[in-house]
């Protein structure tokens, strides 16, 4: 594996287990640009590894005991109905459209990091009775992404729990990783044709991927938040520039 490879990985780990966002944003350009897999191949794998992180990080400090599962059941039909649907479009649409829509969606979340809609969000997070039909539609909006970027949909599934009554960030990062965990699933399944995997590198990324959220579990909580958005957003404007200058 390259050196770049090395050094990119973990941050997938580190991303999930900190936020519950942004291990899809790096791990396409990763596998599409970094093992040159064809896009599509690399988005249906992203979602397998993203699946994956997302219940290590998970388990590792048992945060499904924060959980309210009332919220999760509506979340989670819709964002595996829209995991289904947002794979069979990606499917359907050319290589370079998909690349441009990814790249478009990495500096629209650099954005989004440090709007100040998100710091309402997070600002003012309430703890109130979720509405079942709006948690149903988030779960939708935000599977329909993950299905056709291979993203996890981290990024908008936390604040939008938030919105819908999470009460803190740790505990929208909770819900967000089991619902990362169910829509990738099912996403991954429409993708299946294309699913061929390069083990030995792919299981190398998801090993050093797996040490990143390790990282991440133990420094979740110690870390300023507002520092550790700054870094992910200009992370995230380098991969956009990166992919929109190696489009195909």
């Amino acid at each position: 594996m390259s050196l770049a490879i090395w050094l990119v990985a973990p941050l997938i780990g580190l991303l999930l287990s900190l936020f519950a966002a942004g291990g899809g944003l790096v791990t396409v350009p990763l596998l599409n640009l970094g093992l040159g897999m064809p896009l599509k191949q690399a988005i249906a794998t992203s979602l397998l590894l993203v699946a994956a992180i997302s219940a290590l990080a998970l388990m590792q400090q048992k945060r499904w005991q924060l959980i309210e599962w009332r919220l999760h059941r509506f979340f989670a039909i819709g964002g595996m109905s829209g995991g289904f649907i947002g794979a069979s479009i990606g499917l359907r649409i050319s290589d370079t459209l998909q690349a441009l829509l990814f790249a478009t969606l990495v500096l629209c979340v650099a954005w989004w990091m440090h709007s100040h809609p998100m710091k309402r969000v997070q600002a003012y997070a309430r703890s109130a009775p979720c509405d079942c039909r709006y948690s149903l539609l988030a779960g939708l909006a935000s599977g329909l992404i993950t299905g056709l970027l291979g993203v996890g949909g981290g990024f908008i599934m936390v604040p939008l729990l938030m919105m819908l009554g999470v009460p803190n960030h740790q505990t929208a990062v909770a819900h967000s990783l089991v619902l990362i965990i169910s829509s990738s699933l099912v996403a991954s399944l429409r993708y299946y044709e294309h699913l061929s995997f390069v083990w030995q590198p792919v299981l190398g990324i998801l090993l050093l991927a797996a040490a990143g959220a390790w990282l991440g579990g133990k420094l979740s909580g110690r870390l300023s938040a507002d520092r550790l958005q700054r870094a992910f957003s200009l992370v995230l404007c380098l991969l956009a520039g990166w992919m929109l200058l190696r489009m195909p």
